[in-house]
């Protein structure tokens, strides 16, 4: 079977898909203006939460060989920087991307993406 890809703006995921705070880490990253960061580890307690939750609600932060950076739906283990866990579950057999370009300082253009 094969899944049906969908490509996301990041204002399309915002309104899709509510994001879990990382209540694990009070510093962590990809974080709403002055709220508490959603970006899960990729290690140690933070991984061992992820990994406890439904796969249709993980998604990658992924490194893209292109400098820019990815969110794609689904536990992945290459180029990953970190786990964000959505409210919502993204339905079976699909798999979500959202392309976040990265300015040449290697930020992105929202808060959230800066990290």
């Amino acid at each position: 079977m094969t899944d049906t890809c969908i490509d996301l703006t990041e204002d399309q995921f915002d309104e899709q898909f509510p994001l879990l705070i990382n209540h694990l880490n009070p510093s962590a990253s990809w974080s709403f203006g002055q709220g508490q960061g959603c970006l899960f580890e990729t290690y140690g307690q933070e991984l061992e939460f992820v990994r406890q939750l439904h796969p249709q609600q993980v998604w990658t932060l992924i490194d893209g060989d292109d400098g820019d950076i990815y969110l794609v739906s689904g536990f992945h283990w290459v180029n990953r920087i970190g786990y964000i866990i959505s409210r919502d579950l993204v339905p079976f057999g699909t798999t979500v991307q959202v392309h976040i370009p990265m300015d040449k300082h290697g930020e992105g253009d929202h808060d959230h993406a800066a990290g």
